[in-house]
């Protein structure tokens, strides 16, 4: 074998030395190349095409002209020819990028121009052209990122949908560029964080087109949320979508036209009582900063179980009355940067409580506790032209109990998020990849531990394992320590502007540490499922089946979006 690859190599070395032997006549060369001046294309085809040894300049003249007669295949073969002799020129990946423009195919385009820019990062012409092919494929964040390499885009005019109810001193505001100046990729971003933050935006739009003379006009446009709803529909939609479920959420949107919301929740299941209201709005009508003032109140009867169907005897069970006041303030920061600071006031009181192997009296001790609440969130890592992102956050809660022996406790949790969007251009695949975890430390009540599990007042979901039995909660691990890695990978199928169906399979994995072995048997936990996701007029509701593999159990959940 290894005597066949040594006479193989020999074979190779002779027919490159025998081709670079073979040098082209000079005269020849210059004709090609005083033709290719005169763009002669298809002289400079006639002459080109019979020779066998091409040098690097005439496969790039040879290449070009094929181009211009629009022969797209052998120019193409004709410049990777050339590439391959001087692969440290940028001229050649240029031109294959052109190749693949004038046949619209815009990722094969793009990628080749990426690779002329690690040659060649300076180059204005490919970083203009480079920047066209993402405006093109609708990617605004990679185009400007291409563009402001060489100080473009500059926006002619700023206009906004006329429909808007929200002041426009505020959305003024919320747009950190501006008209007849250039607009740089994080302005763009800190301005798409600032709607955001207003919320009264499900979606929403920042659209570039040209004008004569290379310079732009930038137009908003959005679905926005006043009152109930914009329509009756989407009122209904977002009041009543958890009707099925025994809850309502009753909320108004962009009171007085100031982006002021009130946001609530009314459920009237037995087993889990609960009525919340939010009212936040943007601090001294600065949409880059926003308050919230909150009240929840909960009424809960938990069972403690290993699992939500089958054999599972009762380990534990309380009733829990809860009573919590909190307000926070949020900074956008930028478009990658954010932070909020905040309080929350509770008082609980556990009644009929039953011990079993899952509770102690530390655990249900009732009283007052204030907490001091603090989270940042930092988009670590940003490429656009891939359509990848990377965010890492955290969050502190640090409180203390009065309660018969007053008690500190601190709650810390950290997250990665990984979110990709595969295709070059649509979103028809979305692939999603969040690792979390978090520790408590101290004596925290048990109101405070953490939950992995499906359950619509929990955001730990480990899909396999529903968090509540008969109604009741408890019925999925309860600790002080957790792990979880949950993979999405979703398929876009249906959507005509207001209706979105996305349906894909998933993988969750968890581990939760507890107090007591009733909480939690502290083993790592494997789900795995299917989860569709419908989103009307800015409502997402998901539907998911999950499997336990190591229990082997189904199950079935439906609440609105996360």
């Amino acid at each position: 074998m290894r005597l066949a690859f040594f006479f193989l190599f020999l074979l190779a070395r002779a027919a490159a030395t025998q081709c670079t032997s073979q040098s082209v006549d000079p005269r020849q060369t210059a004709r090609i190349q005083q033709l290719f001046t005169r763009q002669n294309w298809a002289e400079v085809v006639r002459l080109a095409a019979p020779l066998a040894c091409r040098s690097a300049d005439l496969n790039f003249d040879y290449g070009l002209a094929l181009a211009h007669l629009q022969q797209w295949s052998a120019a193409r073969a004709a410049l990777l020819a050339g590439r391959r002799q001087q692969p440290r020129q940028a001229r050649f990946p240029v031109e294959l990028a052109g190749v693949a423009f004038e046949q619209k195919r815009y990722p094969q385009a793009a990628a080749w121009l990426r690779r002329a820019l690690r040659l060649d990062p300076e180059d204005e012409y490919a970083n203009n052209f480079a920047a066209t092919v993402y405006f093109l494929m609708d990617n605004t964040p990679a185009t400007l990122k291409y563009w402001n390499r060489v100080q473009k885009p500059y926006i002619g005019t700023l206009t906004f949908d006329p429909q808007l109810h929200v002041q426009r001193l505020l959305l003024d505001r919320a747009f950190v560029f501006s008209p007849a100046a250039i607009v740089h990729e994080s302005d763009f971003a800190a301005t798409q964080a600032r709607l955001n933050g207003l919320g009264i935006f499900p979606t929403h739009h920042i659209a570039l087109s040209a004008r004569p003379g290379g310079t732009f006009d930038a137009s908003f446009h959005a679905i926005e949320r006043n009152g109930f709803g914009s329509t009756r529909t989407q009122a209904l939609v977002s009041t009543f979508a958890g009707a099925a479920y025994e809850t309502i959420y009753p909320s108004y949107f962009n009171i007085g036209r100031s982006a002021m919301n009130v946001e609530s929740l009314l459920r009237w299941d037995s087993q889990k009582l609960r009525a919340s209201i939010a009212l936040s709005a943007p601090l001294h009508n600065l949409p880059q900063h926003r308050w919230s003032l909150a009240t929840d109140e909960r009424d809960e009867n938990w069972t403690i179980r290993r699992s939500f169907t089958g054999p599972a005897p009762s380990l534990g069970s309380l009733k829990l009355e809860r009573e919590a006041v909190s307000g926070s303030v949020t900074s956008f920061h930028s478009g990658s940067f954010t932070w909020s600071l905040g309080a929350e006031l509770s008082h609980r009181v556990y009644r009929h409580v039953d011990y079993g192997s899952a509770l102690t009296p530390g655990l249900v001790a009732p009283g007052f506790a204030l907490k001091q609440l603090a989270s940042a969130q930092d988009k670590l890592l940003d490429l656009p032209e891939h359509r990848f992102s990377l965010t890492a956050g955290a969050s502190s809660a640090f409180g203390r109990l009065w309660s018969a022996s007053p008690r500190l406790f601190e709650k810390l949790q950290a997250s990665a998020l990984a979110h990709w969007l595969p295709q070059a251009e649509g979103d028809r695949y979305e692939i999603q990849q969040q690792l979390r975890a978090g520790r408590t430390f101290g004596s925290a009540p048990f109101d405070e531990l953490f939950m992995l599990g499906v359950e619509r007042d929990n955001d730990l979901w480990l899909r396999g394992h529903i968090g509540t039995r008969d109604r009741r909660k408890g019925s999925s691990p309860l600790g002080c320590s957790y792990v979880l890695s949950n993979s999405d990978f979703y398929r876009r199928l249906y959507a005509n502007g207001l209706f979105t169906v996305q349906a894909g399979p998933w993988l969750d994995m968890g581990k939760m540490s507890a107090p007591t072995h009733g909480l939690s048997t502290g083993q790592w936990l494997f789900d795995t499922g299917i989860e569709a996701r419908l989103t009307v007029l800015g409502t997402s509701v998901v539907l998911t089946y999950g499997h336990d593999l190591r229990a082997g159990t189904n199950g079935f959940y439906g609440a609105l979006a996360r």
